[in-house]
């Protein structure tokens, strides 16, 4: 989580993740394509196909209230940008679209719409695909830096590294005009998972050396990038290993967060498309560590609606409510065929002198919510939709019953 990512109210930064998707999507065969971090193509929100402009419902009152997903479809690896007009989501490659790309307006509370292909052009040094995990930073001068994990053509395997692309508006189109990636480190299998965090103003980029494509450990690392974020300014700083049993010799999917002058890393680990894929957490003293775990088992394991969570970003309200999005598969989908990664949200806090955040239970969620002005008229409406559907009902039936 950016400290310099543009904040909205609690409502439209709820938006903000609620259709920042997914995770991977199909389950593969056996083989590489079935490691954690090597995704097959997602087919995306239900129904968009290549259309823009297309409509999604977003099940916004169930999805805050019940725990329940919120978009009825496959959409991977999320990030949300919070504009002033408008909330974007940016997910990784289905299979209409290289960056495929949502937005939902300010004042939309129970639709999106899809924009289509964020990054239509892809450069000449990488393959259509693979195309993973993007996030965005909204640079001060108005450009827009997206990140993004892509195969390198030449390197062995296609493995995967780190490009970037930039664009005058959020939605894109985005352009990378690099002639190669700027984050590839092969020795270690390559690269993905960027996920941009800006502290006091110096941009960073957190990322997983892809390990597991070749029987090599996985590592997350942070970077500093340059000053217009289109190049790397340092060397990374290794920040954790996958060490515990849990995480299944796999971490990956980092994020991060701020409260006071300590750091929180969160990451993904174990194999993604099981149950077993949980999210963890550690301390840091700073954005390049050290970072040490203070727990042996996961933060965030399967819960009721959301098996195998995972692919957690984090957005920051006006008044200091921490929300996290993040992917799940429904109950019973989890490594099937026709398995999809839906999004689910939830309100991060910190508790006096707790040394992490918890997960605040539905009824926090439901206190915050009652908070917002926009929330409230949200409910209203719905309210007052559901008595209008009953009397009509009603009516009907003696309508019926009358003849």
């Amino acid at each position: 989580m950016s400290s310099l990512r543009r904040s909205q109210p609690l409502l439209a930064l709820a938006l903000a993740g609620l259709v920042a998707w997914g995770s991977a999507g199909v389950a593969s065969a056996s083989g590489d394509d079935d490691q954690a971090g090597q995704r097959l193509p997602t087919r995306g929100p239900v129904g968009t196909s290549d259309e823009r402009g297309v409509q999604r419902p977003l099940d916004l009152v169930g999805g805050l209230l019940f725990d329940k997903p919120i978009i009825d479809g496959d959409f991977a690896d999320p990030y949300a940008l919070a504009e002033p007009d408008s909330t974007y989501v940016y997910a990784t490659n289905t299979v209409d679209a290289n960056v495929p790309v949502l937005k939902l307006p300010k004042n939309a509370t129970s639709t999106a719409t899809y924009l289509g292909d964020a990054l239509p052009t892809l450069p000449g040094w990488t393959a259509k695909g693979r195309q993973w995990a993007p996030s965005v930073w909204a640079r001060d001068d108005g450009t827009f830096v997206l990140y993004y994990a892509t195969p390198a053509s030449t390197a062995p395997a296609a493995r995967m590294c780190i490009s970037r692309a930039t664009a005058k508006e959020p939605g894109g189109p985005f352009t990378d005009d690099s002639s190669s990636a700027f984050i590839c480190p092969l020795s270690q299998g390559g690269a993905i998972d960027p996920s941009v965090y800006v502290d006091k103003g110096v941009p960073y980029l957190l990322w997983k050396a892809d390990g597991n494509c070749c029987s090599l450990p996985t590592t997350i690392y942070s970077q500093r990038l340059s000053a217009d974020g289109t190049d790397v300014a340092a060397a990374p700083t290794k920040l954790i290993d996958a060490t515990q049993t849990w995480q299944g010799d796999l971490i990956e999917g980092p994020a991060m967060i701020r409260q006071g002058s300590r750091h929180y890393l969160f990451y993904s680990a174990n194999d993604w498309n099981t149950t077993r894929y949980a999210i963890g957490v550690a301390t840091c003293e700073s954005v390049e560590g050290p970072c040490r775990a203070t727990i042996d088992t996961p933060w965030m394991d399967s819960q009721a609606f959301a098996k195998g969570p995972g692919g957690e970003e984090f957005s920051q309200a006006p008044n200091g409510e921490i929300w996290m999005v993040h992917h799940g598969w429904l109950p019973d989908q989890a490594g099937t065929p026709d398995g999809q990664r839906r999004l689910y949200l939830d309100r991060i806090s910190f508790h006096g002198g707790a040394e992490l955040p918890t997960r605040s239970g539905t009824l926090a969620v439901e206190e915050a919510l009652l908070e917002d002005a926009g929330f409230l008229a949200l409910l209203a409406g719905a309210l007052v939709g559901a008595v209008m559907v009953a009397g009509a009902v009603w009516r009907s039936r003696r309508k019926n019953d009358s003849q």
